[in-house]
């Protein structure tokens, strides 16, 4: 069975993220089985950013044509490479293939290998957004805490080693806090080997996470039609 991904970026990059997106790419192909392929997509039009609820709809304005028209180009399922989860699960009711949520998918795995979760993010202004989702899956009870640090991973300046050591930090608030694994609120983040050995739990990253999420519900014949 071929399995190809569609996998779609929240916003426009500029061209000093453009690293970034090389970095993401790799890490999919790697989480990806033998076999699988993925394009990956960046949308022309959109916001700068993605920390209110404003942003949050352009974004989803703006990748929606690209979401949509995904069955008929050929892909076995699409990903928007995101953790806030755009057009999930309003626009994953009218797909015959699987749109996954990164977020979500996430979220329900950590449940699997723990009791209770954190999330960090890089970007602050984000808590709400992630506070919210947490909400709608039914998942606040496993919620410790929403971890924001504002770190620069897009421009290049601050290395992978400072990156993680500042994530490193939040996790470590977030362990004291009762956490027992952590979720990157940023599936750009591709540290998550690096802060699992530094903290000593789960780390789980997302758009990896939704890329086997993805090969899951199409060798087992399954989407999200009837999602309420």
């Amino acid at each position: 069975m071929e399995i190809k991904l569609k996998l779609i970026a929240p916003m426009p990059v500029p061209p000093e993220g453009r690293g970034v997106i090389e970095k993401m790419l790799k890490a999919r192909r790697r989480a990806a089985s033998p076999g699988t392929i993925i394009d990956f997509v960046i949308p022309e039009q959109g916001p700068p950013s993605l920390t209110n609820s404003s942003e949050l709809f352009l974004s989803a304005e703006a990748i929606f044509p690209e979401v949509i028209k995904s069955p008929d180009q050929g892909y076995s399922a699409v990903i928007v490479d995101c953790t806030c989860d755009q057009l999930f699960p309003e626009v994953a009711e009218k797909l015959t293939i699987p749109l996954v949520p990164a977020l979500h998918s996430s979220l329900h795995l950590a449940t699997m290998l723990c009791k209770r979760f954190a999330i960090i993010t890089p970007t602050p202004g984000q808590g709400k957004i992630y506070s919210g989702l947490v909400n709608q899956y039914g998942l606040s009870k496993n919620l410790v805490s929403v971890q924001e640090k504002a770190v620069d991973f897009i421009s290049g300046e601050s290395g992978d080693e400072e990156i993680a050591s500042i994530l490193a930090g939040a996790g470590q608030v977030a362990l004291q806090q009762g956490a027992q694994c952590i979720v990157l609120g940023c599936t750009a983040l591709t540290l998550e080997s690096a802060l699992q050995k530094k903290l000593g739990v789960p780390v789980l990253a997302p758009g990896n996470v939704a890329v086997k999420t993805a090969e899951m519900l199409i060798k087992l014949g399954l989407y999200y039609p009837f999602y309420s």
